[in-house]
């Protein structure tokens, strides 16, 4: 398995395509990118879009893929509203107006199969209602709940730091050496940020 990590839009929220086999997924398309060379690069065949949460800067770029590619997008089903709702989407709140118009389908905790990909989908609210992580071989891919050292904000609509709290003992129980891929910043290890994120040394 191979991953691409692209910065994307104002706030430089992370993008992941991830491959495997000729096969492709992104995750969290936060602005608009060059997706086809990166296909063409395999070549491989895209087989959905997931999302972490549907802040602005997580999904801005989903109605692009979806018009060139016609894949599935996936979403908890918590957050399906969000998409269309600069309000709950928090772009509002940053001087924009942010509307996805593709369909997304509802995640369900547990083993999802695309393709040559097994995922593991965790729900791991306090960022947000919804917010979501995905395990695919040894790679976390966090979202906004876990950063290098630090965490996401919890003063969004549908955020809270309880929830958060409980959201980390159930990440800091994972494998020490599973890579974590966040939604902002560089990426890092469960093992590390249980030795020195200071969210996680408190619980």
């Amino acid at each position: 398995m191979n991953v691409k990590t692209l910065p994307l839009g104002p706030v430089q929220a992370n993008c992941y395509i991830v491959t495997k086999g000729n096969h492709a997924i992104v995750i969290d398309p936060g602005d608009l990118f060059d997706l086809d060379s990166i296909l063409a690069q395999g070549p491989y065949t895209l087989e959905a879009v997931l999302l972490t949460h549907a802040h602005f800067d997580h999904i801005k770029g989903v109605d692009a893929i979806v018009r060139s590619h016609s894949v599935p997008v996936y979403i908890h089903p918590q957050e399906v509203a969000f998409l269309k709702d600069p309000s709950l989407n928090a772009s509002v709140a940053f001087y924009d107006r942010v509307s996805i118009q593709s369909p997304a389908l509802p995640l369900q905790p547990g083993r999802m199969n695309l393709a040559d990909f097994e995922i593991d989908v965790l729900f791991t609210p306090g960022h947000s209602c919804g917010s979501t992580c995905f395990i695919i071989d040894n790679a976390l891919f966090s979202g906004d709940t876990l950063f290098q050292y630090s965490i996401g904000r919890t003063d969004l609509p549908t955020g809270s730091f309880m929830e958060m709290k409980e959201s980390l003992v159930r990440l800091s129980s994972l494998d020490d050496q599973l890579i974590v891929y966040p939604g902002h910043g560089p990426s890092t290890t469960i093992g590390m940020e249980k030795r020195m994120n200071p969210y996680l040394l408190s619980l």
